[in-house]
């Protein structure tokens, strides 16, 4: 209503403001002409929203980018693989990093995908989704105008529905938070390949922002990717709070739409934020400890995994028992039993690190 009184101001002070020369513009005969807060307001929630998806997209695809560009630079760079964070089968950083990549790519098409649900509007409905005091044909022409002013798939939809139900916007809620979900376990393994630098896993190192303690001299934190992790519960807060008022309104309106748009607002903004300065601030300044991943790969007893196919798990059982009793790694073992020779053995971890056969 107070959008109405200022493009009826701002209309009259354009035709020149003298009384008796027009007919004064008045904010709800002539600006409010057939429209209503029922079918304006999720109208310009949901315009909002298509209009900050795409940055929220590209925000993605620009750190799902250096994830893949990490992964093509580290893929013959062997490391342990980790299940229930104890030691597993080799793999490679690249194929982890790559992992990453492909994850975010497939939330970001999911993002995509909410557009066309996202451009279905209700106005033209008027009051309670009756399309009282509005000209013929008002939906259809008033979503082709919006398509043509913005360039997006608007098309008129059920009038009534789209004022009572929230359905369209909780789609779009519930994939940012399996964004948030997603960008949570990542930045919590990147934290935790980060630890150290000497008694963590420090199998990769991020670039240093900002003073990590005021009184431990030297400390570097993962700052960035914790401000990411903080990011992402708040979105994850947001997220709820979309939830229970999409489920809050009454009969044929929700009145729980202004609430409803700004926490949508608030989370599509922060994690665009967030990942971009994630991305620019540390993942293109990552760098990789290929000697700590190469000393904890012929440390680890799960190598011992690789001799299944020839000297059946019994004797591999007892060829890793050997390793975690004596200290000695999995490939001395191997040579010393005249299984095979150490070339051999390392050039089958690398065959199974990047194939994933042996």
């Amino acid at each position: 209503m107070n959008t109405n009184e200022v493009i009826a101001n701002l209309a009259n002070v354009a035709l020149g403001g003298e009384k008796g020369k027009y007919t004064p513009i008045h904010p709800n005969d002539h600006v409010n002409m057939g429209q209503s807060t029922n079918d304006t307001i999720p109208t310009a929630i949901r315009l909002a929203c298509l209009a900050k998806t795409p940055r929220l997209i590209e925000a993605i695809y620009a750190m799902a980018a250096e994830f893949e560009r990490i992964a093509e630079r580290e893929r013959d760079t062997v490391k342990s693989g980790r299940t229930h964070l104890q030691d597993a089968v080799p793999t490679t950083l690249g194929r982890e990093f790559a992992a990453y990549a492909w994850t975010l790519r497939r939330v970001a098409q999911q993002l995509a995908n909410t557009h066309p649900r996202l451009g279905e509007i209700g106005l033209g409905g008027s009051a309670a989704g009756t399309g009282l005091n509005t000209a013929p044909d008002y939906p259809e022409r008033v979503a082709q105008e919006l398509a043509d002013l913005t360039g997006e798939p608007i098309a008129a939809s059920h009038l009534t529905a789209q004022m009572q139900s929230m359905l369209d916007l909780q789609m779009l809620s519930s994939v940012i938070r399996g964004l948030a979900l997603e960008l949570t376990r990542i930045s919590n393994d990147l934290r935790l390949l980060a630890s150290g630098p000497r008694t963590g896993l420090g199998e990769i190192t991020l670039p240093p922002v900002q003073p990590g303690s005021s009184i431990m001299p030297g400390k570097v934190n993962p700052v960035m990717f914790e401000m990411l992790n903080q990011v992402c519960y708040q979105v994850l807060g947001q997220d709820a709070a979309v939830a229970y008022m999409t489920q809050a309104g009454q009969l044929e309106l929700n009145v729980m739409m202004p609430a409803l748009g700004s926490a949508l607002f608030d989370a599509m903004d922060w994690l665009t934020n967030a990942m971009n300065a994630a991305t620019e601030k540390n993942l293109k300044g990552l760098t990789v400890n290929r000697e700590r991943c190469s000393a904890f790969i012929h440390a680890s007893v799960g190598l011992a995994t690789l001799l299944n196919p020839q000297i059946g798990y019994m004797k591999a059982a007892e060829i890793a028992k050997e390793s975690e009793q004596s200290g000695k790694p999995v490939r001395e073992i191997v040579a010393a039993h005249g299984i095979m020779s150490l070339e051999a053995f390392d050039a089958l971890v690398l065959k199974a690190a990047r194939d994933g056969k042996v």
